[in-house]
């Protein structure tokens, strides 16, 4: 027991005070008095309870010295030693990756961590916290926080990301945030080792704590589909990293129905591989296997189907050498009257040249940017410049001369070719598909001589081919900026149960994709689009590690702190309030 306030003991002289004046109170001379007759009464009732009447002849006594011992030691403030939390600052650094929603006890491993901090915040004794995700851009949720009730608070809204954890960064923000040479950082995870944890501060305490729950786990390491004479075959490939043999059904779903069934047996260890021969034809298909052990998320996986071959179908007029060009490498090219879109094949590419944007089918697109007033080309002086990109891959596009070129159509374009500040070749959107915009026409450039020419338009259709009606994939929480062609500029996220999930302004705002992996629908302007979100392998493949510390003296594993109970001063001065209450009751009757 110790006593913060201590000084205050000095209040014992009005205790001793008070003894004195019951020393010198007022005393009452013997008197004769010659009728007895009520005296026998008097005395039996005396012997009958002698205590109760010394009690009751002394209680005012009593009351005032009890009053004045319980408010001196509320003044004193007591405090008494109990088990704290080392360090004047403390830092948490928390996984959030996939691995921790695994199952232990019918919880998920996150859970068993956020219990761990929320027993540590209860020990608090005023120090700072700060609270750091581990994510793949390490996040700070909490600054040098002192409310409890504030710690608390963002401890439960703690949930599982499914990012790939940056241990590195994590412990690299940590130590950029110590301030107190009296700081502890402890890390939250699963399978954090002593050589993940690169510390810097050789004088800070780091304690690791690792919540294990993985044992044998099964998962789908990867799995696509593909088109292959004339039919949509697929691909799955499974493993084992449990210590024994195990027989579970793989099942791929499209759309709420089984489209292909198998029990699969997988050896201990190793992996298997799936051929699936024949799919029906849908967007997008979901494999998943039936395992039912701890680790669930690396159960399913999703693969969207796309047209790898895709016919291109000319509009009007064309330059012949992008007709000739693509028929060189065996691409199939149809030429059709721009106002008969009967002829268009869904899932197809269009080449245009000249024609109004407005007037162009809802296709993937090959523009050429053609101006027909020669008043408004723009003359070229400056070099020509290509940054990296698939479209340009392998082709040398500086040594092309280029004369004139056209205004370039205003949007958002990532600008692939440029003279100076004019772009010749940009990627966006038009009509909420995906373009590729040429600013100029053939016939003021020698391109079609150069050997990059006909390489430009094969990287130009693999690109369009991707990217027909598809997002593309993205991994749990990334941020990207797309280029929809939309008029409102508004895009819904749904989920594949067709739940809004949330909303985005294109025109101010970054894409960012759910956390869950899955399958995903983005609708903007009535134009729907495909995106998967997809586990990161290094979740696939999970591990335990033991707990462990850093930097830390054993002569201190008990560590053991002063904390004052400011709930027990309340108490006591509250019992001295009843206190002075029954005093006044009990003098208020004998007068």
């Amino acid at each position: 027991m110790y006593f913060a306030n201590g000084l205050f003991f000095i209040l014992v002289i009005f205790i001793a005070l008070v003894v004195l004046l019951y020393f010198f109170r007022k005393q009452y001379n013997s008197v004769i008095n010659p009728a007895n007759l009520l005296w026998q009464q008097a005395m039996n009732e005396w012997n009958a309870s002698p205590w109760i009447q010394k009690l009751q002849q002394n209680l005012l006594f009593w009351l005032q010295i009890a009053a004045l011992t319980l408010l001196m030691l509320a003044l004193a403030k007591p405090i008494w030693f109990s088990e704290g939390i080392k360090g004047e600052q403390i830092i948490w650094i928390v996984d959030t990756s996939a691995t921790m929603s695994a199952m232990k006890a019918d919880k998920p491993l996150i859970e068993q961590s956020k219990q761990q901090m929320k027993q540590m915040a209860e020990r608090l004794t005023g120090q700072e916290v700060t609270m750091i995700i581990a994510g793949a851009k390490p996040k700070i949720l909490l600054s040098r926080e002192t409310d409890a009730a504030v710690i608390q608070r963002e401890i439960a809204r703690l949930t599982v990301t499914y990012e790939h954890e940056n241990i590195e960064k994590a412990v690299k923000l940590a130590e950029s945030l110590v301030h107190n040479k009296d700081t502890v950082i402890h890390l939250f995870s699963d399978s954090v080792k002593k050589a993940d944890v690169k510390a810097d501060l050789t004088n800070i305490h780091y304690e690791i704590h690792n919540a294990a729950g993985i044992q044998d786990n099964v998962a789908i390491l990867s799995f696509g589909v593909a088109a292959k004479e004339k039919r949509i075959s697929g691909l799955a490939v499974l493993e084992n990293q449990g210590k024994k043999s195990v027989t579970y059904p793989f099942v791929i779903t499209s759309e709420d129905s089984v489209v292909f069934q198998q029990e699969v047996t997988i050896p201990a260890g190793q992996q298997v591989v799936i051929n699936i021969p024949d799919l029906p034809e849908h967007r997008f298909y979901q494999a998943s296997i039936k395992a039912g052990d701890h680790f669930a998320a690396d159960n399913e996986l999703t693969a969207v189907y796309s047209d790898l071959n895709p016919t291109i179908d000319a509009l009007d007029d064309v330059n012949p050498f992008f007709i000739k060009g693509l028929e060189t490498l065996g691409i199939k090219t149809v030429q059709l009257d721009a106002k008969n879109s009967l002829g268009l094949k869904e899932g197809g590419i269009i080449l245009a040249e000249g024609l109004p944007v407005n007037e162009l089918p809802k296709m993937p697109v090959i523009y050429i940017n053609k101006s027909t007033n020669q008043d408004e080309l723009i003359e070229l002086k400056e070099p020509i410049m290509s940054k990296d990109s698939l479209l340009t891959e392998y082709v040398d596009i500086g040594k092309t001369y280029i004369k004139y070129a056209s205004k370039p159509i205003k949007g958002n374009w990532e600008n692939i070719v440029t003279s100076g500040e004019h772009p010749l070749i940009q990627t966006g959107t038009i009509n909420g598909q995906p373009a590729i915009l040429m600013n100029f026409s053939l016939e003021n450039t020698d391109w079609p001589l150069h050997p990059g020419f006909p390489i430009f338009l094969y990287n130009s259709y693999q690109w369009l081919s991707k990217q027909t009606g598809f997002l593309g994939y993205f991994q749990p929480g990334e941020e990207k900026w797309l280029q929809l062609d939309s008029k409102q500029s508004v895009l819904e996220i749904y989920n594949s149960a067709g739940k809004s999930l949330s909303s985005l302004q294109l025109k101010t705002e970054n894409f960012k994709a759910p956390y869950k992996p899955g399958i995903y629908q983005a609708v903007a302007d009535e134009q729907m689009y495909y995106f998967s979100v997809l586990l990161d392998d290094r979740e696939k493949k999970p591990v335990t590690a033991p707990s462990f510390r850093l930097n830390h003296s054993t002569a201190n594993d008990t560590e053991l702190a002063l904390k004052p109970n400011e709930l027990l001063w309340f108490w006591l001065t509250l019992i001295v309030l009843a206190l002075l209450m029954v005093e006044w009751e009990v003098y208020r009757k004998w007068l």
